[in-house]
């Protein structure tokens, strides 16, 4: 069950985790379905993370406090899709995803969560196979909504991570809107899906300024699944 009241190591290493469209991809101007989002240990998290979050909304989003979503920026200025591309560019967190589309082909009878955790879980892994220092304990933090509290409880369940071939301690805990790092989450897993809807083109300007770092970066789009 996921935790309420999370309480970790420094060397904790910390996925936030936020969804883009559909998993049954019900909406046809978006009809994608992705996971993904940021990775950093606790220990740097004010200073990589939300502090600088919060100057980039106090100067470019009307306050530090003001909350900020990808899918709210109908019309962006220039200076701020710059500001954005700036942060994720120099901020050394890792970030993360696995997306599908409507042109996905799944196995009959079969929903994409059901591929989307085990991809994920190989990001996850990949990720953590990277850190310099090696975490103690890992935590996969996902935002609350009703939908996907439930799926998340159904198709993830319990994980097992590994770090250089022993087993850490695993946390999972689920936190309302507001919190700097998913936000960060669903400007990235923005960024994977709207390059989703057309994976084979050109990489979108905001797409690479996300997962431009192949140090940083884990990124899968998954086009086809084969019955096992």
């Amino acid at each position: 069950m996921p935790e309420t009241n999370l309480k970790v190591h420094p060397h904790c290493l910390m996925f936030f985790i936020d969804d883009t469209g559909h998993e049954g991809f019900a909406d046809p101007r978006h009809p994608v379905f992705g996971l993904g989002g940021c990775a950093i240990m606790m220990a740097a998290i004010e200073d990589v993370v939300r502090r600088p979050w919060r100057a980039l909304k106090e100067k470019h989003f009307g306050g530090a406090a003001e909350p900020l979503h990808a899918s709210d920026l109908r019309e962006p200025t220039r200076a701020q899709l710059d500001a954005l591309a700036q942060f994720f560019l120099r901020q050394r967190f890792a970030r993360f995803a696995v997306t599908m589309n409507s042109d996905t082909r799944l196995p009959k009878g079969s929903v994409a969560y059901e591929f989307m955790a085990p991809a994920l879980r190989k990001r996850f892994q990949e990720v953590a196979s990277r850190c310099s220092v090696p975490p103690v304990e890992i935590a996969f933090v996902h935002e609350a909504s009703q939908r996907g509290d439930e799926l998340l409880e159904r198709f993830f369940g319990p994980s097992i991570v590994t770090v250089e071939g022993l087993p850490v301690p695993v946390h999972h805990a689920i936190m309302p809107k507001g919190d700097e790092c998913l936000e960060v989450a669903d400007f990235i897993i923005h960024a994977a899906g709207d390059q989703a809807r057309r994976p084979s083109g050109a990489r979108r300007k905001d797409f690479s300024a996300v997962f431009g770092d192949p140090l940083l970066s884990s990124y899968i789009h998954i086009e086809d699944v084969q019955p096992s």
